[in-house]
């Protein structure tokens, strides 16, 4: 399809189009939901994460991973991440297997090259722009004795108030259909339902009789292979199911301060539609030639209620 060019006379201009494109786009579903927003992870972030002491809670034998928003599922550097379900006997642990490889690799290069000269950040870390932060991507779900907690890791200024809450395992009120289809090798049953203000279609497997799935999902009589709105917005999709010994570890880095869903819920709301504005900081545009204050960006929360 050819597009026109279109030349815009002035800044209004530009502030409606966008505005005309994004009202457009987010009814139809047309655009999953990508790092959009001036958050960014802090470096220090990976060096306390990769010079911390790494703390096994305990070894899972089975490990899922997942393709997060992936614009093309064979080309990694268009998934917003790789996800990594870890599942032991007594708990389960979500979390970056992006974030877990760069931290392993910038520990091995800390023990290699010494703490005291220039470091990589970020340099091994995988997919649509690593160096920019989405809570996604950054937070680690763990589910013990029907609790789920999530350890959010904030954004660059926000670097030392890490938060985390708890919460009972969240309930899904599947309605199990009769279709089936074949991701990752395995043939699943499709399921849906409403879950905190959004539809959702999964895709489950019996041949792995586990309850749980990719990110909060579950509740399901067998593995979430994969699961997506169905506006198109949020999709997790099984890349490898891997038997072996998968230690779960403690989140790292900073200390986490404990919150309540709502908070860390609205908070992380706030950072991706606009970051500037929510952690009162500045930002120098050169082609403004000035500092702005505040900048919004359009963000479809995966929980909406």
């Amino acid at each position: 399809m050819k597009i026109k060019k279109i030349t815009l006379r002035n800044l209004n201009d530009k502030v409606l189009i966008a505005i005309l494109i994004y009202s457009c786009l987010l009814p139809c579903g047309l655009w999953a939901q990508r790092k959009d927003s001036d958050a960014k992870i802090s470096p220090s972030n990976y060096v306390r994460s990769a010079i911390g002491e790494r703390l096994t809670v305990c070894d899972a034998n089975i490990r899922i991973r997942y393709a997060f928003n992936a614009e093309d599922i064979k080309d990694k550097s268009t998934w917003i991440d790789e996800g990594q379900l870890k599942i032991a006997p007594e708990m389960t642990d979500y979390s970056s297997f992006f974030v877990e490889v760069n931290e392993d690799s910038l520990a091995h290069w800390f023990d290699t090259h010494g703490r005291n000269v220039a470091y990589p950040p970020a340099r091994w870390i995988q997919g649509h722009r690593p160096d920019y932060w989405i809570e996604y991507q950054y937070s680690q779900i763990t589910t013990q004795d029907r609790i789920l907690t999530e350890w959010a890791t904030m954004p660059r200024e926000l670097d030392s108030e890490n938060l985390y809450y708890t919460e009972n395992l969240p309930l899904f009120n599947w309605q199990i259909c009769a279709e089936t289809d074949t991701v990752c090798g395995y043939e699943c049953i499709k399921a849906i339902c409403h879950w905190r203000g959004r539809d959702f279609t999964a895709w489950f497997t019996p041949d792995i009789p586990i309850e749980y799935g990719p990110w909060k999902f579950g509740g399901l009589p067998g593995l979430i292979m994969k699961v997506s709105d169905d506006d198109g917005i949020y999709t997790f999709e099984a890349v490898a199911v891997e038997n072996g010994n998968f230690p779960i570890f403690a989140p790292r880095g900073n200390k986490y301060k404990q919150s309540t869903r709502d908070k860390v819920w609205k908070l992380q709301r706030a950072l991706n539609e606009d970051y500037l504005k929510t952690t009162g900081h500045s930002k120098f545009i050169f082609k403004l030639g000035e500092w702005i204050y505040s900048r919004k960006h359009p963000y479809a929360q995966l929980e909406l209620e």
